[in-house]
């Protein structure tokens, strides 16, 4: 009879706008009179059934499921169609649950191979069943794919794209997604981005020839909004024709801001025990907003680096926070932003702990809702169960074979003490409600920040969690959220992990994850290698990293889940300030 065991696809639900396929992992005959096609060749074991009555009704539910969205140009008629997919899985007895959502994870994880995403329906198919035949453990899995028409992709968030298409044969082929120019007003777009890179560059003051390079914009436009940014308060020049984000506030006129040509010493029983580093603008607002009896110090520069610390209490402690200068994220500004750790913890001998503070980008798990990150949650650096020998591993280049292998060259960090790790534990370990007062906290600052500079620290809207990833040629794909975390839960949740970094490796969708999957990464953010290597160098073994999570890359995404993303991990890090035992007194000759 010739039997063996194939990938055999049946086609049970067939009409213009749903469509249902079961791909099974059976034994059956090629001359079996169902058998439609048989495929030869290398897709030899690929079988289609043309007979749904032997398709066997499923008794249990699936075990696993998950869906995503694809954006469709119907060349028949003209128009725009959103196809809404689901897989759902059924496993062999043998195969245990863990391994279960490993594999249905991977599975799908290689389907959204940017190198090989499918770029119409029966490619679609044709993937699936070839990747079920590489996972024994899988039997069954059924495809649904339903159509919605008249989508509107405008005011969603993937409006930040513009349809192009690229035809195919068959009536449907895959839409890809390109950039396309804001169509706001001109002068509105140009001050976005002239106060985004002087939030970068903050402390440093930029030149008008400056920001014309970095915002490819014309003087004359620069410098006309730049004089309205002046009256807004945003922004201020330099006796030098230098130009600097405004650090002065209308929420906390009580900070003191003092502009100094060198640092003024500091009295012992002043002195920092704490020190808090950060990237962006609005993450220095988010800390600063946790602080009390704070005072700024700004040493603008001529030449080279500025400094800007800010020292206040948190607690029983003194603490110290400076924002990290950055333009780009080319080689020499991470080394900077090193240079710049160095200067501060040179400056601030009696620093016990730092606490590097900020945003950061998720990395989603398709599968299993209990390891799922979402936006505005909070991860804090840690080696991963059950014997990790690291809690934040950089990716310094990768390479590819021709095979598609792919191999990482990577450094990794983690603290010799775990004072601060262990009061994170013991943080999660109350209830949500009272985790050393970590609501209060963010309650207490977003009363006071909402708004602040132009900037909404408010949580953004559920809708706005979307999961979207790049497949290659400018093509995008909406993911759900999996079942059982569908609903953003209503306040942040605090995770423990390892986190990632590597302007390399976050470019590319497929790598990243790829990438996270073998370091068991649950978050990334920019690189922090020289940052790490500073604190080592100065022998300060107790740090830790905290990462509100403001998109699904590395926390440079996106604009709109930054500040809120910045306080919640702003306000971990004064619950965990506030739990460390009190600092020793010191002598007064000290």
């Amino acid at each position: 009879m010739n039997e063996q065991v194939s990938i055999v696809m049946t086609s049970t639900v067939k009409s213009p706008d749903r469509n249902v396929i079961v791909l099974e992992r059976k034994t059956i005959a090629a001359n079996d009179p169902s058998v439609a096609h048989v495929a030869k060749g290398r897709n030899r074991g690929l079988i289609v059934n043309k007979d749904p009555s032997l398709v066997a009704p499923e008794p249990n539910p699936a075990e696993v499921s998950l869906r995503f969205k694809v954006y469709m140009l119907n060349t028949v008629k003209d128009e725009i169609v959103q196809e809404s997919r689901t897989l759902e899985f059924w496993f062999e007895t043998s195969a245990d649950v863990t391994r279960r959502f490993n594999m249905a994870h991977d599975y799908f994880q290689k389907i959204l191979k940017s190198d090989q995403f499918p770029k119409d329906y029966f490619e679609f198919i044709k993937r699936l069943m070839e990747l079920l035949r590489q996972y024994d453990g899988m039997r069954r899995l059924q495809v649904s794919i339903e159509t919605i028409h008249d989508v509107a992709i405008r005011n969603t968030p993937i409006s930040n794209f513009v349809r192009r298409v690229v035809r195919l044969s068959g009536e449907h082929s895959t839409l890809t997604m390109a950039k396309e120019e804001d169509s706001r007003p001109l002068e509105v777009v140009a001050e976005e981005k002239l106060q985004d890179i002087l939030e970068k560059a903050f402390p440093n003051a930029l030149q008008l020839e400056d920001l014309v390079r970095l915002s490819e914009l014309e003087a004359e436009l620069i410098e006309r909004v730049l004089e309205t940014m002046v009256v807004k308060g945003i922004v201020r020049q330099m006796g030098d024709g230098r130009w600097v984000r405004n650090i002065i506030h209308a929420s906390d006129l009580q900070h003191e801001i003092i502009e100094v040509k060198s640092m003024p010493s500091v009295t012992a029983n002043q002195q920092p025990t704490v020190a808090i580093l950060c990237l962006h603008y609005c993450e220095r607002l988010a800390i600063n907003a946790m602080m009390e009896n704070k005072v700024t110090f700004v040493r603008y520069q001529r030449e080279g680096e500025a400094n800007a610390y800010t020292l206040g209490t948190i607690g029983k402690h003194r603490v110290v926070c400076t924002k990290l200068p950055t333009i780009g994220r080319s080689r020499s500004a991470q080394i900077s932003s090193g240079n710049a750790t160095t200067r501060l913890l040179g400056s601030f001998q009696k620093v016990e702990h730092v606490l590097l503070v900020g945003c950061g980008g998720g990395v989603p798990h398709y599968t299993d809702s209990a390891r799922h990150v979402r936006l505005g949650d909070v991860i804090v650096s840690a080696p991963a169960p059950p014997n990790g020998d690291y809690a934040y591993i950089c990716c310094e280049r990768f390479t590819k074979s021709e095979s598609g292998a792919v191999e990482f060259v990577t450094k990794s960090w983690r603290p010799l003490d775990t004072t601060l790790l262990d009061i994170v534990e013991k943080l999660m370990a109350e209830s949500v409600d009272s985790a050393g007062g970590f609501l209060q906290y963010m309650d207490t600052a977003m009363r006071e920040l909402v708004h602040d500079e132009g900037l909404d620290f408010s949580r953004p809207p559920a809708d706005a969690d979307k999961l979207y990833m790049s497949v290659g040629d400018d093509s995008v794909v909406e993911l759900s959220h999996p079942e059982g975390n569908n609903e953003l839960a209503p306040l942040p949740t605090i995770r423990l992990g390892v986190i990632g970094g590597g302007k390399s490796v976050v470019k590319e969708d497929d790598v990243r994850l790829g990438f996270a999957a073998k370091y068991k990464v649950m978050a990334f953010d920019d690189e922090f290698d020289q940052v790490l290597e500073s604190i080592h160098g100065n022998r300060n073994d107790s740090y830790v990293i905290i990462r509100g999570i403001s998109d699904y890359r590395d926390g440079n995404a996106g604009r709109e889940w930054q500040p809120y993303a910045s306080l919640s991990a702003a306000a971990l890090m004064k619950a965990v300030i506030k739990a460390l035992p009190p600092p020793a007194i010191p002598d007064d000759d000290d």
